[in-house]
């Protein structure tokens, strides 16, 4: 029987696709001397901070702060490079991100296994690369990186987007819900690890541009008492690279 596995509603790497392809029509209205690309390109971060504000809106949870945040930091830069409103744009910037840093630190949060609230010690463990039964993920590194262990019995699959980081995920305790999970992971200037169980198959469908996605898995070979659990590990490798091991 074949393995199914559950499609993603979004990835980075569409995210990533979506503004390679708009800088290429840019390029190409320039030439064609329908608009001004350098004018175009000065929006870029601002264009990126509302991109990625809605993607955090529209996902929900507790992403839905950060999005509020990114979408107006978005807009007031593109103000601002307009000339139409003159303020402090970075100081407030810092000021909003310290203020949202804090907030993230010491506001309390629901564990949505348990529907009980979390403790400040509970948080900071959280985001100290300890263990996590979470059935998927959605982790960006910029200049930096992350490490996560999953354990839980229910991993459904995630999200991963570096620039210029790294990351290292262990799933060889975790055991994907249904037949299969769907990892999406960009890497620009970066890279990482996936390590899962030896008895999951593994199929790669990234894209390597400059870069590399990696299989050195030992997978066990099947037998009819022992179902297959399958994993897709896709995306975009950008002069980085993303290996899968056991």
């Amino acid at each position: 029987m074949p393995m199914i596995c559950k499609p993603r509603s979004f990835g980075w790497s569409l995210m990533f696709g979506l503004l390679v392809a708009g800088a290429g029509v840019v390029l190409l209205l320039d030439q064609q001397g329908l608009l001004d690309a350098g004018r175009v390109f000065q929006y870029f971060w601002p264009a990126v901070c509302i991109a990625f504000g809605l993607i955090y809106l529209f996902q929900g949870g507790g992403r839905r702060m950060w999005g509020g945040v990114l979408l107006v930091i978005g807009v007031l830069l593109a103000l601002d490079y307009s000339g139409r409103v003159r303020v402090p744009i970075w100081p407030l910037i810092i000021i909003a991100v310290g203020g949202m840093m804090i907030w993230q630190a010491i506001a309390p949060q629901t564990n949505p296994l348990t529907g009980k609230v979390s403790s400040w010690r509970d948080q900071i463990s959280r985001w100290g690369g300890g263990n996590s039964t979470d059935s998927d993920f959605n982790q960006v590194a910029i200049l930096g990186g992350f490490k996560r262990r999953f354990t839980g019995k229910n991993f459904r699959g995630g999200n991963i987007l570096t620039i210029c980081g790294g990351f290292d995920i262990d799933l060889r305790q975790a055991s994907i819900e249904g037949d299969g999970a769907v990892i999406d992971a960009t890497s620009v200037m970066g890279g990482g690890e996936i390590k899962v169980p030896s008895s999951w198959v593994v199929s790669i469908e990234g894209m390597g541009i400059m870069g590399a996605f990696v299989d050195e898995t030992n997978q066990i070979p099947a037998t009819d008492s022992a179902p297959r659990q399958h994993l897709v590990v896709k995306g975009i490798a950008f002069m980085g690279g993303v290996v899968v091991k056991n």
